[in-house]
């Protein structure tokens, strides 16, 4: 049996060198697999294998000394040469499967480095800090911003505060809000900051701190807060037409009425020609009573002191057209809903020539603890059909909306509009 110690030392070199080279991949092995998510039978046997070699390996390299020298030796492993070789051989074929089993798996195996590079290739600035308050974890963002910030490297969690809280006087960053957290870096860029605390398996608390790109959220802000300037600018211009289109429509009534007493008067010229000439009628009795309401309105509307305010200015209105109105109540004190009213006031007044040939107007105010009322109906004819919001009254709607008030509108037995406002308008 030709075992290691008596075969030849050109046998015993070989296979010393061969023990050599298995034992450093075995010893790459076993690093690697400390570095990877391996399992743990993988792990003891890179471990189990290397120990063996090596133990091997010192035994045979004594023995292989003491050979070449020519002193006594033990015998520590009396086993056969092709044993030996067949142990190597072995490990070799472990060895070739296991890195070939590497090459092919490293695409496709997360490691630290690769985890440490996709960190470092966010787009947002990240930072893990101890809880000492210590660097654990940064990536390039969060150093190129605090860079930025405070022209240095981040090493704690201090720097970084204190670095925002002074952002204003130095490095060209602007804080923007503080309840936003939001900053306005040199470049046109505005990054928004959050600072949490997350806690590992071990129970540690860290700091997280995360700086998140929100320069198109803040240039879509600022489009919409321009946006919404202009469309104020608009509602008040709209807002004026509106008033100017009443006060258009308000003349244009009145104006009607006006034309329809002249067409009065001009009856009533021609049935005081026929009384002369001797041919009183029926109708021309009818005719010289038009002439004479007419002739009254007017010689009210002229004795009558011009005033300025809205409410003098409808009286005088509704007199010049024959109207006479009743007000049981008083009118609110503050001004808007006041001509609010007034508003309401003429609309009725309008309809009340046009739709009912009435003579009276009824208005009433009523005062309650938070609204005040106001009730509005005439002497004419009642509605054939149920009167809804349209033309004047639905802009009158719209007003009263607008104020916070309601609108209703009840058509049988006779027309009655209510106004709704409340005391205090929000």
């Amino acid at each position: 049996m030709m075992t290691f110690y008596l075969s030849s030392s050109v046998s015993q070199s070989w296979l010393l060198v061969h023990l050599f080279m298995t034992l450093i991949l075995s010893l790459f092995l076993m690093i690697t697999s400390f570095g990877r998510k391996r399992n743990k039978c993988r792990k003891i046997l890179y471990l189990s294998m290397f120990s063996v070699l090596f133990v091997l390996l010192v035994i045979l390299v004594d023995a292989f000394s003491m050979i070449s020298e020519g002193k006594p030796y033990r015998v520590l492993l009396p086993v056969p040469m092709w044993v030996l070789w067949l142990v190597v051989i072995i490990a070799d074929i472990v060895v070739i499967f296991e890195i070939l089993w590497l090459c092919r798996e490293k695409g496709r195996t997360i490691s630290r480095d690769s985890l440490k590079q996709a960190f470092d290739l966010l787009p947002s600035g990240i930072c893990y800090f101890s809880p000492s308050g210590a660097v654990k974890l940064c990536n390039m963002q969060m150093s190129s911003l605090f860079r930025t910030l405070a022209q240095s490297d981040l090493q704690t969690l201090d720097e970084l505060q204190e670095a925002l809280a002074n952002c204003n006087l130095c490095g060209g960053v602007i804080r923007l809000s503080d309840e936003g957290q939001n900053y306005l870096f040199p470049d046109g860029k505005v990054w928004h900051y959050r600072k949490s605390s997350i806690t590992d398996d071990n129970g540690i608390v860290y700091t997280e701190v995360v700086f998140s790109d929100m320069t198109e959220l803040y240039i879509k802000n600022l489009e919409l807060e321009h946006q919404i300037s202009r469309l104020n600018e608009i509602s008040a211009e709209l807002k004026h037409l509106s008033d100017n289109a009443d006060i258009l429509a308000r003349e244009k009534e009145v104006l009607s009425a006006k034309t329809r007493l002249h067409n009065r008067m001009g009856a009533g010229l021609i049935a005081m020609r026929q009384i002369l000439q001797h041919n009183q009628t029926e109708e021309t009795k009818g005719a010289v009573e038009l002439f004479r309401q007419s002739v009254n309105a007017i010689k009210n509307d002229n004795d009558e002191p011009q005033e300025n305010s809205e409410y003098s200015k409808f009286i005088q209105d509704a007199d010049a057209i024959g109207i006479k109105v009743n007000l049981s109540g008083e009118l609110p004190e503050q001004e808007e809903f006041c001509n609010l009213m007034i508003l309401a006031m003429r609309e009725c007044l309008t309809n009340a020539v046009r739709h009912a040939n009435a003579l009276n107007l009824y208005v009433t105010v009523e005062k309650g603890e938070n609204s005040i009322s106001m009730k509005i109906t005439n002497d004419g004819k009642a509605p054939t059909t149920e009167v809804v919001s349209k033309g004047g009254l639905y802009n009158l709607y719209r007003h009263i909306i607008d104020c916070g008030g309601n609108m209703e509108i009840q058509s049988k037995p006779v027309f009655v509009l209510t106004v709704t406002l409340p005391l205090s308008k929000e």
